[in-house]
């Protein structure tokens, strides 16, 4: 099972979302004594995926799209279907699909599958 942020999904496909690789930098200013320092991240371009998941009510199906969307701008966590993890990832966007009506689901009990793409990009 695989997740963005507090969201779970039965399957996410996509790349695999890279941890970024990143460079510590000693930052000096003229006048200033001592230093400071800034951890930079390499770039990397941004990933979608897409996601599946299934919920028990229409209203719960149509709650979605407005959960989704309360993530846009944030970092969150991923696991995706491997079980890996990456740490602080920008969710750029995202759009439901569709929300398709299940007549006989199994297990029983889910009524929508919900399928998504998300737009997300790595940070530090």
């Amino acid at each position: 099972m695989s997740s963005i942020g507090a969201l779970s999904f039965i399957n996410m496909i996509g790349p695999q979302l890279p941890a970024l690789a990143s460079h510590i930098e000693a930052i000096n200013r003229p006048g200033v004594d001592g230093e400071a320092f800034r951890e930079n991240a390499k770039k990397v371009e941004g990933i979608q995926v897409q996601t599946t998941t299934w919920v028990v009510s229409s209203a719960l199906a149509n709650a979605a799209i407005d959960n989704y969307s309360a993530l846009k701008g944030s970092l969150v966590t991923v696991i995706d279907d491997n079980g890996r993890t990456v740490n602080n990832v920008m969710v750029l966007d995202v759009i439901v699909n569709r929300i398709t009506p299940i007549l006989i689901s199994s297990p029983l009990g889910y009524s929508h599958s919900i399928n998504a793409t998300w737009y997300l990009k790595p940070t530090a």
